[in-house]
């Protein structure tokens, strides 16, 4: 893939394991006795190296399971920081607040380091029931960065479990001017035996999209989103944005490799039919270059139902992962949208609200770091 000023962001699941035993965890899988996680160097080599020449823009999500939990953990933090790699870290939170963790990662990455922590809700009962925690932890994980004066963000996600919770949870980080990244619930993993926790339209409708569209900041890879295509391209420009775009980021910003070295064009894809290879005998570069599925997911030209005749097909393009796990074809159209164009000509009575929304968060990134410093 030659190299882009586009921001893109590779999911990088260093470990399965974990501090934690969440119950619908989607990386918890059983895997051969014969099969192993990556090891540094392979990491270095087939990953972190494969990233930056993929993007001259690129950051890696350092994930699990918990990726602090890997002994090399902060070398491959600092060989990401030697790349000029940023490095988002997804955390529980608990070695935030029992170690200096935070120290070491900004110590090893010479401070090219955002720490993503996991919350699903404010109430303590509904975060504990899909989360093995309680919410005081990612708090005291909060409190901790914003002392080192570590950039920080959340990650929600959303299932029937916690919708009574979400809008009081999203009113609250937009309070405190937050970011916040929408993560959709879906059956991967231990999560195959929750299958009755996936949203479904009716939730979408009534409680998911009125309470993220409340929160400017929690705009990025979130769908359905109806902004003007239009609009949105000339914000981009105007602010000198470097994403690609928004909506559905599956193989266009993103692509997820696991501990095993498989690779999909979404995280929640990985560990299903929807892996397209493995950086152990392939380049990652030439897997998200050439395989048939990440081609047509860049394009969307094979989107089917509602989603392929969609006005928003290239801004939106309905959530993949949601259309896979509904219906098994990950180009169907995305079960959760409400929306019902006739053709590509219809418009959303939510496009002026929505493109204003994404005004506000393409104005935040420019104005804020680190966010300013890659997208």
């Amino acid at each position: 893939m030659s190299v882009s000023d586009n921001f893109f962001l590779c999911y990088f699941e260093t470990t399965r394991r974990c501090n934690l035993h969440c119950s619908y965890c989607m990386t918890r899988r059983e895997v051969s006795a014969d099969t192993v996680e990556m090891s540094t160097e392979e990491a270095k080599t087939r990953v972190l190296d494969e990233v930056a020449a993929i993007s001259s823009n690129a950051a890696i999500a350092f994930s699990g399971g918990e990726h602090l939990l890997r002994p090399d953990a902060y070398e491959l933090l600092g060989y990401a920081g030697k790349l000029g790699i940023w490095s988002f870290i997804n955390t529980n939170g608990r070695l935030l607040v029992e170690t200096d963790a935070i120290r070491q990662a900004a110590r090893a990455t010479g401070g090219k380091v955002v720490f993503a922590l996991s919350l699903n809700s404010l109430d303590a009962g509904t975060n504990c029931s899909g989360r093995d925690d309680a919410p005081e932890t990612v708090w005291r994980a909060a409190e901790r960065c914003e002392k080192e004066h570590a950039p920080f963000f959340f990650i929600v996600t959303v299932s029937k479990g916690n919708l009574a919770t979400l809008p009081e949870t999203v009113k609250f980080l937009r309070k405190r001017n937050v970011p916040m990244l929408r993560s959709p619930f879906v059956p991967r993993g231990a999560g195959g035996a929750f299958r009755h926790l996936m949203a479904d339209r009716a939730d979408m409708e009534g409680t998911i999209h009125p309470a993220l569209t409340g929160n400017p900041l929690s705009s990025i890879s979130f769908t359905p989103f109806f902004g003007s295509p239009d609009l949105i391209q000339a914000g981009a420009s105007q602010f000198g944005i470097r994403i690609a775009g928004v909506g559905c980021q599956a193989a266009r910003s993103f692509a997820a490799v696991s501990a095993e070295g498989q690779v999909a064009p979404c995280v929640h894809l990985l560990d299903s039919s929807c892996v397209c290879g493995n950086v152990r005998s392939e380049r990652l570069s030439e897997i998200i270059r050439d395989a048939p599925l990440f081609a047509a997911l860049r394009g969307r030209a094979g989107l089917k139902g509602k989603c392929g005749r969609c006005r928003y097909r290239q801004t939106c393009g309905g959530c993949r992962a949601q259309a896979f796990y509904h219906s098994g074809d990950v180009e169907g159209e995305d079960p959760t949208c409400f929306f019902e164009p006739s053709d590509s000509r219809t418009r959303s009575c939510l496009e002026t609200t929505q493109t204003a929304q994404l005004g506000r968060f393409l104005f935040y990134v420019k104005t804020t770091t680190p966010w300013s410093s890659f997208l």
